[in-house]
């Protein structure tokens, strides 16, 4: 059963809110075919099943009831469009009409041209033997994520804001064009399909599409009857497949219940419409708790598919706030949680984390207005470093226990120091086997990244960007890494991080198999962070036979890097640079790969959708290795790279014991506990049963996780206090 709210709001007219990109294609001139008797005789079907889905008892809709019940088809369509003129449906989509004019808009004439871009690449759609599009053409790359781009009519408003911005009346026409064109030629299959133009996801984003222009351009000739009347008929249907044939769970259910949502309540004159959002309502607020985890992540774990369900989610609570109809308490919380997400895991720069099938994109004006909505200036402070707002509380590092991500900063500035370590479960989709992977940024670029996504057509390059070669890991016997764990039912344990004023702290071990690797081998990682300082981190890999080792650095493409007897350095002018230097005087070989083509495929970047460009992966390889430990000293600093010393110390089976120290600098020492529960004697009699120790010349010492006592017995330093 619905909630009282629910069903209150289902009863009532509400307006809802949509956002909106893209273009347009060519439309024919108006004549007979443009006129509501021409829909009529051509497509009586059409118009006889639209009015069949309307309330036709709604006050306003008195005309086209009298006119259906004489079968007077012409006279209903015609009354049914003065209705629209009129009603007050939709009034947040309509817009006043603009001045006629002449001028043009360059991005809106190339789609008049039936010339369109998706995913960086720019492709004419060919013309059937008809004259309509061929809208199963899947682009010049011959990619089918092309098509379903054509398919989804984001582009449309491209042309609408070109045609208010103009009053230049080919931009209505082409709309017209495009919108009648589709619905001739692609009928209802009314049944599950995954096609390019009746899947889901497709059908979800054409009504969103579709309103602002219905809606905005009223009162434009440009605009025909015809062409109206074949728009409102494919809504029932667009409807009746989100209804029947929506995905059962994940990011697609909460686009396409956020589609159906949006037809109920812009068009409140079809019976079905309380039907629909009373549906619509449910599955999304049941799919808040569902989809995402306790601290805001949505369960795909990609950042890019983390802002589609959330901006689904939002459209909904939106549409509701433009009533002013009240957005359920538990839906609001999970909309809190998800933008908080969003904002706290974000780089420096106001850029969203490349992991998992993710682009990288600005978010900075897209959160502002979360931050508006919600009324939280610390969302602001965080996305404007510090220029507005106010600081948030505490230190700047968070871990999210349930997505497993850890994000240890230096401050909230633009050239803070950046980490991003993902120690958390693989995702229910658009997985990379990437566990363990550590990204860092300083001084407002990316130094250590991940892969990205490039493509989803299946072959060589689909695979490599998905695999472990294209992350900061470790390969076993040039194996990647199994899939893991999909979704989580804990946090992360309680001794797994910790975030303490002078340093962050994350460890956790990837134990589900390699690709076809005989035996057994397991990687754990421990990630120590000094806050504004430097990032240790401690690699062991236990196998049960000899292995060949790879330890994979990818670097930004813009990142010039210089290897010197082991050590790694970037060595650009402008900007931080970073120094990765190996621990101890076993000097791994290593070689730097850049731009390396199939069937070998690695050094290769992809900030986005279609784009790649070489970028350094540093490769150190140790053969033939049984048990290793191994470790590593990430600096940067703005201007040349640091300099640092690191060297072994004797340390018991299970532990890595370490001193590091930046040139000029005293040694610091690093403890750290990678198995077992047996003290650590770090010498002079003193012991740690501990996690982690810090130990500085002349400052106290620092423990996660536990105690560090001095000979006596004495506790020295304990975590928590």
């Amino acid at each position: 059963m619905m909630k009282p709210v629910l069903g209150w709001m289902v009863c009532c007219l509400f307006a809802g809110w949509l956002s909106l990109a893209g273009g347009g294609a060519a439309g024919a001139e108006a004549g007979e075919d443009s006129s509501v008797g021409w829909v009529c005789k051509a497509h009586p079907e059409r118009v006889q099943s639209l009015m069949a889905a309307l309330d036709l008892e709604r006050p306003g809709l008195e005309a086209v009831r009298e006119a259906v019940a004489r079968e007077d088809w012409p006279a209903a369509g015609e009354a049914l469009l003065a209705y629209y003129r009129q009603a007050r449906s939709g009034q947040w989509l309509r817009r006043e009409p603009a001045a006629p004019g002449t001028a043009t808009d360059p991005a809106a004439d190339l789609l008049l041209r039936d010339t369109f871009t998706f995913y960086e690449i720019e492709g004419t759609v060919p013309r059937l033997p008809g004259g309509g599009l061929d809208w199963q053409y899947i682009g010049p790359n011959k990619d089918r994520e092309w098509a379903l781009a054509l398919n989804r009519h984001i582009y449309l408003g491209t042309l609408l804001h070109a045609a208010g911005a103009t009053g230049n009346p080919i931009y209505a026409r082409g709309l017209d064009g495009l919108i009648r064109d589709w619905v001739l030629s692609n009928p209802y299959p009314a049944r599950k399909n995954v096609g390019e133009s009746w899947r889901g996801l497709e059908v979800s984003f054409r009504p969103k599409a579709w309103a602002p222009v219905f809606y905005g351009l009223l009162t434009n000739e440009a605009f025909t009857p015809a062409t109206r009347l074949l728009l409102l008929s494919s809504l029932p249907e667009h409807a009746d497949y989100l209804r029947r044939f929506h995905a059962a769970r994940g990011n697609w259910t909460t686009m396409e219940m956020s589609g159906l949502a949006l037809i109920a309540v812009a068009w409140p004159e079809f019976k079905k419409s309380p039907e629909w959002l009373e549906y619509a309502s449910e599955r999304l607020i049941a799919e808040m708790g569902v989809q995402n985890y306790p601290d805001g992540a949505q369960k795909e774990l990609a950042s890019s598919y983390h802002w589609v369900a959330l901006n689904n989610f939002e459209q909904f609570a939106a549409t509701l706030r433009h009533a002013g109809l009240p957005v359920p308490e538990d839906y609001a919380q999970g909309l809190e949680r998800m933008w908080n997400y969003q904002v706290y895991s974000l780089q420096p720069d106001g850029a969203n984390p490349l992991n998992n099938d993710s682009d990288r994109v600005d978010f900075v004006e897209r959160l502002l207005g979360g931050a508006k909505t919600y009324d939280r200036p610390d969302w602001t402070y965080i996305v404007t470093n510090g220029a507005g707002g106010t600081p948030p509380a505490g230190l700047p590092s968070v871990v999210f226990p349930w997505a497993g991500q850890v994000v240890m900063r230096s401050g909230w500035d633009l050239a803070a120091q950046y980490g991003f370590f993902d120690v958390g479960p693989w995702g229910i989709g658009h997985q990379h086997n990437d566990k363990l992977h550590l990204s860092i940024s300083a001084g407002g670029r990316e130094l250590l990244v991940d892969g990205g996504r490039y493509t989803y057509v299946r072959g060589d390059w689909r695979n490599f960007f998905r695999s472990s070669s294209a992350h900061n890991v470790v390969l076993v016997d040039g194996r990647g890494q199994m899939p893991d764990v999909r979704e989580t039912t804990a946090p992360l344990a309680a001794d797994a991080t910790a975030i303490l004023p002078e340093l962050d702290f994350a460890q956790a071990t990837f134990d589900a198999g390699y690709q076809e690797l005989e035996g057994t081998a397991s990687h754990t990682r421990a990630v120590i962070y000094l806050r504004g300082r430097y990032w240790i981190v401690v690699d062991r890999i236990e196998t049960d036979r000899p292995r060949a080792l790879e330890a994979l650095w990818h670097f930004h493409p813009r990142c010039t890097v210089t290897e010197r007897q082991g050590v790694l350095i970037t060595t650009d002018a402008v900007g931080a640079n970073l120094s990765l230097t190996p621990v101890g005087d076993q000097h791994w070989p290593v070689r730097l790969v850049s731009g390396q083509a199939p069937p070998d495929i690695q050094g290769w970047y992809s900030v986005k959708y279609n784009l790649k460009e070489p970028a350094t992966c540093a490769v150190y390889a140790l053969p033939q290795a049984g048990p290793t430990t191994c470790a590593w000293v990430i600096a940067t600093a703005d201007g040349p790279a640091p300099s640092v010393r690191a060297e072994w110390l004797p340390a018991p089976e299970g532990a890595a014991r370490l001193r590091v120290a930046l040139e000029g600098e005293p040694f610091t020492e690093i403890v750290v506990r990678l198995a077992g529960e047996e003290q650590i004697d770090l010498g002079g009699g003193r012991q740690l049963d501990g996690v982690c120790a810090v130990l500085r010349e002349g400052q106290p010492p620092l423990v996660v996780h536990g105690r560090l006592r001095d000979a006596q017995g004495r506790v020295l330093a304990s975590h928590p206090e």
